[in-house]
This record gives structure tokens, C-alpha cells and sequence, in this order.
């Protein structure tokens, strides 16, 4: 909890950190976007306002220029004249008429310079005297400058002294040095009341050289020429001219004096509260004042919408950005509990596995440990001297004993198989022989309900093939007994052939839909179906329409079959169909969905007809699945049903099919090969299946439909040669009609009469029932109960023909040959259990075995250090203070011990030869999983034996190992 309350507080860290740096990114944003926008604003401020001081500069030059001219028109026409060609008159009209090229001057006045002995001449020539500015008479003084032309605009000038004036007299005395425009401080101009400066400009002699000293500018100057700048009206009539007006306010100053500017146009407004400024030097000409231009917005520029929308944006991104961070850590973690919950869901599933090997393990030692007792005592029981009565009871308790110990097994096939540790063998095996043993299971119940039984195996099928035998025995098993159970009428048809695929398709017909174009089942005029029993079967692919094509490619076909037999043989896998057909009670639609369902049945009421556990048919999916097939069923209620199943194999070499110890296979008698027999058989698919059986063993035979047909086949009156006569006579029973057969009884009758008795065939009557044997024994010479089988088959023509047939070698897979393994072996059986010491003991006594039994792990330690004499043992696994597992390594650490010392032996010569030791160890335990039989080859056990073991696996486990032991024991 501390490190989820940590994590906790971490994320809420970086969740605030996460908004804090959001929210300083949107501010940074914003504040850079109106930085942006003010320099956006000052560059366009700057661009307007020089563009404003440059035109007002241009204006004022233009004003400065015609001021210029004119003051050389004065120079011309008034100096160099005499008399002059200027006066007041000419004066003020030519300026009025020229006054548009001055716009920027209120009006123009000329003051001649005059000096103090010329003043009284002055007077008198013009008739007036000077004034001073304020009116009053020009006093002594070293200079006068008197005005003697004005324009209309300035007559109020007239005959005043500029000179008198102190700004006035230093603006004229600095014109006349530089011989440049000069300005005067603003002031109010009388009239208008706007702002206003005077622009002197002096006016020389037309004899004044270029480059003028000072000294002769001042000696050559005549009078100064002089005009009142309205400078309120310039900036206003240029402003007006411009775009933007409205946007910026402009203030003209004069900065002459730093310190104190002066206003000469705007609202006067302070510097320091504005935003944005912008301040541009006006130049006017005059060398001695500085005027300058400052530029302000007249609003606060606006905000622009992206310096608002654009941080928001950005604030939003982070925002999802930090919520797909939080989201993708919310999730890493929730995928890291996930895998840390699925880790500890997995250690308890794999130490759940573990407990449920434990308790399979458990279960099946405690469960077959007594019952190993249980049948062995039986079986010692059955070898005595018991009443029929007895018997039966002994022989019906070791059935059920059985029948448990297969429903155990069922269990913990399926357990395996759920935990991944069902394992299949290797092994070659006669398929043929297989299917014969398993129908021959269910022949007392097949002959009991008079059920046909039979077995089909196509010649496309190996002889031998190499697979798991058990495990197809088992699936085949449990279908042919769920079909045998179900069925109380009709056949059984078990039919193997190869598939055409590699793997079968599982459900190819949907249950309850049959296509069956081709193969389209319709019953005869009797209204039977050709089918194995004439009963109706569920899956029409089965009938005899569709099983003639197979039977026909065999026999018409020979040359194409083998081209594909030969290319068939170029794969080393098969995959073969099995198809176990029923005319039972079928299975009912709502149940056809659950029937691999493990522990469900089709009527699961306690007042079912038929028993089981419903574990059957689960496990025979699983195996066909293990066996790279597939398992499907076709069922029709009140019809029967098809379940098919099929399951990959592999070809058996030649040099396995002669190794009889690992091929399980049945050797069949050739002494028939080349006999000639006629089946009397109406129903084609049954015909089939005997002539299957009579030709493994080289019969050849002839199928007739009706007992004329049979007749007829023997020839007339014997014209027929011995050698191509028929031998032996197969009648079906539902064929034999005793009160209208008469024509086969007198033929018979003929033969018997003109002595040709020997020529004869021999009658053999097919049955179902073991009452129909004892009804006609009298009749025919022999009577076959179904269902048949080659080996059954032999056994009988054998004893009726009266055949010889060469004494087999004994095969050394049979059980009988297991006493002469065992026969005067010394065999130690360590058990904790004395009845299983008993049962153990007893079994390999049967065989001639000497047999020594021990209790503990110790015991069996102390008897087995070397030399002894024991050929093997029977180790027991779960055992008090010491399990055989501890006690086998022990006994291999000896091993290993003497075995070096012999070596030394051997090597320095003391010994003549050297044979290492190595007691076979079996298993013998109750404990039937894979992971037990790991553990037993691990610890240095040579085999394994479940207990309770019978005879075949007995000596499936002591013929590997026992053979050529004496000399190790020796």
C-alpha cells in the first residue's frame, strides 16, 4: 500500500508541475505574441512618423527655396536698380501673387539695414519714422533694420526696427554670418493665435562672392528678408494628407535648449505615460536650433485575437498532452498490476497444476493400491478349485474391479490431457488385427440382442502401421461400446479407410442435414435399406451406393489403384478415417450440442435407460485431436447415429513389420490361399464385409444373391472339374428357408446318391445368436456366430476342412511367453503393503519366478549390495523412512562403486573379464501420470509398471529388461 500511496503522490507532483508548465508555456506564448505586436506597432509608428518628417522637412525647404528667390529678386531689382524698380506696391502685389508657392508663411516683409547716419536720411527720404517693436521711436543704436516692404498679410510690420527686437536682432546677425535661413523660438503669431516662427533670411549685394568669409558677408549685406512660419497649419494641412491620421499624434518640437523644449505643435502631453514613441529630428536649415518630431498612438494598441486564442491553444495542448501522459501512466500501471496479478495468477496456477499432479498422483495410488489387491486376490482366487457358483461371483467381482479401474483411468486421461501431459508412443501395430480384437470385446452383448456386428478395413489401409495402438484401441473402444449400447436393433459397422485429405473436416455435414446427392440411401421393394442390417442408417455416405465405389475401385480399377498406391506409398503419413456406424436410438437435437461435453450425457434424469459416466466420448476427442484428426457425428433420433473420427499415422517400414518383438500384429494361416468358396447373401454391404475377412485369408469367393443362384454355381450333373469346384458353401442365415430350399437339399441329396459325396461343399450357416447355432448344428456342417473375424475364421475351416496348418514359432509378444523369461529368476518385490507384497509375489511365481519380498527402501538396500543374485526388482515408489526413488539412486551409487573397483581389477590384469552391474529396477506403483514416470527415469529406474498390472503389461515391461540379465547377476 506505501508504494501505491507513494506512486499517488508522485503523479499528483507531476500533475502540478505538468499545469504549472502549461500555464508558463501559454504565458510565454502570449507574452511573445504581444511583443510581436508591439514591434509590429513601433515599426509601423516609425515608418509613419518619418514619412511625416520627411514631407514636413521637404515642405519647409520648398517654403525656404522660394524665400531664397525672392530675396535675389530684392537684391536684383531694389540694389542693382537706381532708382530701384521695387516699392511697397510692386512689393505687396507680386508677393500676393506668388503666395501660393509659400503656403507654409503667413506673409513676407523686407527690412533694409540701416546704419545710425543713415537713419535721419532714411526718415526723410520716406517720410516716417522707425519704431521700435513696441511703437514707440527707434533709440540710438550702432544698426537699425527697418521695415520698408511688406506683404498685406505683415503690413502691421511696416516701418518697425527688427533690430530693436532682442530675438529679432540675433536671429538677423546670425542670418547675415552664415548666409543660411534662421529661425526664431515659437511664439504666438498675431492673428491666428497659432504657433508660429520667423524665418529671416539675409539678403546680400549681387557682387558677394561664392565662398564668402563671415567678415564679407556681413560687409555685403543689404537688408534681411523675413517670414512668420504658421507651423500649427503646416502640420495639420500635411497630416490631412495622409493616411493614419487618426492612429498617431504628432508634437513638432524645438530642442534647442534640451532641457526646456518647446512646444510648436500638439496636445502636450507627457512622454513618460506613453507606450510607444517615436522621435525623428527635423532639419529646417537653421544651423543653430534643433526642432525634432515625436510620434505616439493616439489608443493602446489592441490585442490581437491570436495573442489570446493562440495561448489558449497552446494551454489546451498541453493540457491533452499531459492527459495522454496520465492516461498512458495510468495504463502502463494498470498493465503492470495486470501482469503483475497475471505473474501471480500464473505462480498459483502452475503450483495449482503442481497440487493437481500431486493429488492425480495421490489419488490414483490410493485408489489403485487397493484395488490392486482386490484383483489380484481375485485372480488367485480364480485358480483355485471353485464351484460354478463361485466362479461367477469371483469372475463378475474382478469385471467390476475392472470396469473401475477403466473409469480411473477415463479421469486422469482427461486430467492429463487438461494439464498438457498425455503423451503418445510409437509403436507398429496391424490396424486389421486391432479393429478384430475390439469388436471381438462385444460379442457376448452383439450375440445377446442379435445385433450384426462387423468390421471393414479398406485395402488402401498398411498392413502395418506405426502410431499408438492403446490409445486408438481406447477411442475405438468407447465408440463401439457407446454404439453397442445404444442399439437394439440393426448393425454395427466399424469401416476404416483413407481419408482424402491429410486431415478429415470435421462436421462436413451439419447434424440432421444430409446432402447425399450421389450416395442418396432409398429402401427397396421390400422396404429395406442397403445397409449392413437392411435397417436405415443416419448417415447416407455410409450405404451401399457410396460404399460399392469404394469396392469398385478395387476391383475394376487395378491398374489406376496401383499408380496410386504407388504414390501414396511416396508419404510416410496416412491419415485414416474410422467411421463406427449405428442403427441405436440416435441422439436427441437439444443434446447434440454438449455431447463431447465431459460428464454430460444426453439424458442426465436418475431414471435413465443406459449407464456411463459421460466421460467417454470427451476423451476420445481429445485423443483424436492428440492424433493430429478430428472427431464429428452425424445422429438422427429413432435412426441411429455415425460418429467418425480420424487420426494421423505413420507407414511402417519392412524391417519393422519383421520385428515381431515391437509389431503387434496377427499372423494369419496361408493354407487357405487359393480356395474357392460361394456366399449366399442378399444384402450387398454385409457381403461385402464377410468376403473382406474370407479373402485375408486367400479365399477366393463368389457373392450370389438367393439360394438358385448358390445352386447354380456348383454346374450340372458334375460337369464341372474338381479343381475349379467351389469348396465351401457361406449361407447368411436370413438366406436359409429350410421349408423352401428343398432344391439345395436334393441337389445335395443327387450328389450324395451317385457317390460323389467327397465333392460335396462344405455348408457353413452365418449367425447373430447362439440359438440360431444350436437350431440348425444339425443341418449344415459348421455354424459361425458373428462377428467374424480372419483369425476365428482359420480356426474353424482349419477343423473343418481338416487342414494342416505349419506350428507357428511362439510369439513373443504373447503373455505366454512370459514364463519362459521368468522362469528361475531371482526377482526382489519391495512394498510396504504385504497385500500387494502378496499379490506381487504370486503373480511372478505363476510364471517360475523366485521371488523375495522386503518392506522398506532399507531392506531391499542391504539385500542388493554387490555381488548378489537377483536378476531384477519391483520397486515399490511410495514408501515410509525411504520411496524407491531415494532407495534405486542408492542402489546405483553401489552400482557405480563396484563397478570402478571391477574396472581397476580388469586393468591391472586380476580379473579376466569385466561385466559391469546393473540390476533392472522396475516402478511398480499406483502413481500412473507422466510426471512420476520423469521422476523414475530420472532417479535410474530401467521401466515402469502401473499397479494393477496384468499379465501383457508384465511382459511388455520384463521382456526389455530381464533377457540377458544372468550374466549381470552372475
Amino acid at each position: 500500500m506505501g508504494k501505491y500511496a507513494a506512486r499517488r503522490g508522485w503523479r499528483r507532483l507531476a500533475a502540478v508541475a505538468w499545469l504549472v508548465a502549461a500555464v508558463a508555456c501559454s504565458a510565454a506564448v502570449h507574452w511573445q505574441l504581444r511583443r510581436e505586436t508591439m514591434e509590429r506597432a513601433e515599426e509601423r509608428l516609425v515608418s509613419m512618423c518619418e514619412e511625416r518628417a520627411r514631407m514636413l522637412q521637404e515642405q519647409f525647404g520648398v517654403t525656404v527655396n522660394h524665400v531664397h528667390a525672392l530675396a535675389i529678386l530684392i537684391s536684383t531689382f531694389h540694389f542693382e536698380k537706381n532708382p530701384s524698380a521695387l516699392d511697397q506696391d510692386t512689393f505687396a502685389k507680386y508677393t500676393a501673387r506668388t503666395s501660393f508657392e509659400r503656403p507654409l508663411l503667413n506673409g513676407v516683409a523686407y527690412a533694409q539695414r540701416l546704419f545710425p547716419h543713415e537713419k535721419e536720411t532714411f526718415e526723410r527720404q520716406h517720410g516716417w519714422i522707425m519704431r521700435t517693436m513696441n511703437r514707440e521711436g527707434a533709440p540710438l543704436q550702432d544698426e537699425y533694420a527697418p521695415v520698408i516692404f511688406s506683404q498685406d498679410t505683415v503690413s502691421y510690420l511696416a516701418r518697425m526696427d527688427m533690430m530693436s527686437g532682442e530675438e529679432d536682432r540675433e536671429n538677423i546677425l546670425r542670418a547675415r554670418e552664415t548666409g543660411k535661413p534662421v529661425l526664431t523660438n515659437p511664439f504666438r503669431l498675431l492673428g491666428s493665435n497659432h504657433l508660429g516662427v520667423v524665418l529671416t533670411f539675409a539678403v546680400y549685394r549681387p557682387d558677394l562672392p561664392a565662398d564668402a568669409s563671415v567678415e564679407q558677408r556681413v560687409e555685403a549685406t543689404a537688408g534681411y528678408l523675413g517670414g512668420a512660419f504658421d507651423v500649427e497649419s503646416l502640420v495639420e494641412n500635411l497630416l490631412s494628407k495622409l493616411a493614419g491620421n487618426q492612429d498617431i499624434l504628432v508634437n513638432v518640437y524645438d530642442v534647442t535648449n534640451a532641457s526646456e523644449p518647446m512646444a510648436m505643435y500638439g496636445s502636450q502631453t507627457p512622454d513618460n505615460k506613453v507606450d510607444l514613441l517615436h522621435v525623428s529630428m527635423l532639419d529646417f536649415g537653421d544651423p543653430f536650433r534643433k526642432h525634432e518630431m515625436r510620434c505616439r498612438y493616439g489608443q493602446k494598441p489592441p490585442m490581437p485575437w491570436s495573442a489570446i486564442s493562440n495561448p489558449m491553444g497552446c494551454f489546451v495542448i498541453w493540457m491533452l498532452i499531459g492527459y495522454i501522459i496520465c492516461a498512458a501512466w495510468s495504463r502502463y500501471d494498470k498493465v503492470s498490476e495486470d501482469c503483475r496479478k497475471m505473474e501471480e495468477l500464473k505462480t498459483q496456477a502452475e503450483a495449482a497444476d503442481i497440487a493437481k499432479s500431486q493429488f492425480l498422483a495421490t489419488v490414483s495410488h490410493e485408489i489403485r493400491t487397493p484395488m490392486n489387491g482386490v484383483l489380484g486376490m481375485l485372480d488367485m482366487l480364480l485358480g483355485t478349485d471353485l464351484t460354478m457358483t463361485q466362479k461367477d461371483f469371483a469372475q463378475t467381482a474382478q469385471d467390476c474391479g475392472k470396469a473401475l479401474i477403466i473409469l480411473i483411468n477415463d479421469v486422469l486421461d482427461r486430467a492429463k490431457f487438461e494439464a498438457g501431459r498425455l503423451e503418445l508412443e510409437e509403436v507398429p501395430f496391424d490396424l486389421r488385427t486391432l479393429t478384430d480384437d475390439v469388436i471381438s470385446l462385444f460379442a457376448s452383448k452383439l450375440r445377446a440382442k442379435c445385433i450384426e456386428l462387423a468390421v471393414f478395413v479398406s485395402d488402401d489401409v498398411p498392413k502395418l502401421v506405426t502410431g499408438d495402438p492403446w490409445r486408438f484401441r481406447q477411442i475405438l473402444t468407447n465408440l463401439v461400446g457407446n454404439a453397442v449400447k445404444f442399439t437394439e436393433r440393426g448393425h454395427v459397422f466399424v469401416r476404416v479407410s483413407l481419408a482424402e485429405n491429410s486431415t478429415m473436416e470435421a462436421n462436413r455435414v451439419p447434424n440432421g442435414n444430409l446432402n447425399g446427392k450421389d450416395c442418396k440411401v432409398e429402401p427397396t421393394a421390400n422396404g429395406a435399406f442397403n445397409t449392413l442390417s437392411g435397417f436405415q442408417a443416419a448417415d447416407e455416405r455410409n450405404s451401399w451406393e457410396c460404399f460399392k465405389l469404394l469396392l469398385s475401385d478395387k476391383e475394376l480399377l487395378s491398374d489406376e489403384l496401383e499408380g496410386e498406391k504407388s504414390s501414396q506409398n511416396d508419404s510416410d503419413h496416412v491419415t485414416l478415417m474410422i467411421s463406427i456406424e449405428d442403427t441405436g436410438v440416435g441422439i436427441p437435437l437439444h443434446a447434440q450440442d454438449r455431447v463431447f461435453t465431459p460428464f454430460m450425457q444426453a439424458d442426465s434424469s436418475t431414471s435413465r435407460n443406459y449407464g456411463g459416466t459421460g466421460i467417454g466420448l470427451s476423451i476420445s476427442k481429445c485423443l483424436a485431436e492428440l492424433m493430429g484428426g478430428q472427431i464429428s457425428f452425424i445422429s438422427r433420433p429413432s435412426i441411429g447415429s455415425t460418429f467418425t473420427f480420424s487420426a494421423v499415422v505413420k507407414r511402417a517400414s519392412k524391417d519393422t513389420s519383421c520385428d515381431s518383438e515391437r509389431s503387434l500384429s496377427e499372423a494369419l494361416p496361408t493354407a487357405f490361399r487359393g480356395m474357392k468358396a460361394i456366399l449366399v447373401d442378399g444384402k450387398p454391404v454385409r457381403s461385402a464385409v464377410t468376403r473382406y475377412h474370407l479373402n485375408r485369408l486367400g479365399i477366393i469367393v463368389q457373392v450370389v444373391n438367393n439360394m438358385s443362384m448358390g445352386i447354380q454355381a456348383f454346374g450340372k450333373n458334375g460337369a464341372t472339374e474338381s479343381r475349379e469346384k467351389p469348396s465351401m458353401l457361406f449361407i447368411e442365415n436370413d438366406m436359409w428357408r429350410p421349408e423352401t430350399d428343398i432344391q439345395l437339399s436334393n441337389r445335395l441329396h443327387t450328389l450324395r446318391m451317385n457317390g460323389q459325396a467327397h465333392e460335396l461343399p462344405k455348408l457353413i450357416l452365418l449367425v447373430t445368436s447362439e440359438a440360431d447355432k444350436d437350431k440348425y448344428g444339425s443341418t449344415f456342417n459348421t455354424v459361425m456366430c458373428k462377428p467374424l473375424r480372419a483369425s476365428t475364421i482359420a480356426s474353424c475351416l482349419q477343423q473343418l476342412l481338416k487342414v494342416d496348418i505349419p506350428a507357428r514359432k511362439e510369439n513373443q509378444n504373447r503373455p505366454s511367453f512370459l514364463r519362459s523369461l521368468l522362469v528361475g529368476k531371482n526377482i526382489l518385490v519391495v512394498d510396504d503393503n504385504k497385500v500387494n507384497l502378496r499379490v506381487a509375489q504370486a503373480a511372478l511365481k505363476k510364471y517360475g519366478a523366485k521371488v523375495h519380498c522386503v518392506e522398506s527402501g532399507k531392506d531391499a538396500i542391504s539385500l542388493l549390495q554387490p555381488p548378489h543374485c537377483f536378476h531384477a526388482c519391483f520397486m515399490d515408489v511410495q514408501m515410509p523412512e525411504m520411496d524407491g526413488f531415494e532407495a534405486t539412486r542408492q542402489i546405483r551409487e553401489m552400482e557405480k562403486k563396484a563397478n570402478e573397483i571391477k574396472r581397476e581389477q580388469s586393468s591391472s590384469g586380476e580379473g579376466s573379464t569385466f561385466v559391469e552391474w546393473h540390476l533392472p529396477v522396475l516402478a511398480m506403483t499406483a502413481d500412473v501420470i507422466q510426471a512420476t514416470y520423469e521422476e523414475c527415469m530420472k532417479s535410474g529406474m530401467d521401466g515402469y509398471v502401473s499397479k494393477p498390472f496384468d499379465e501383457q503389461q508384465l511382459y511388455q515391461a520384463v521382456s526389455r529388461l530381464v533377457v540377458g540379465t544372468a550374466d549381470s547377476a552372475s
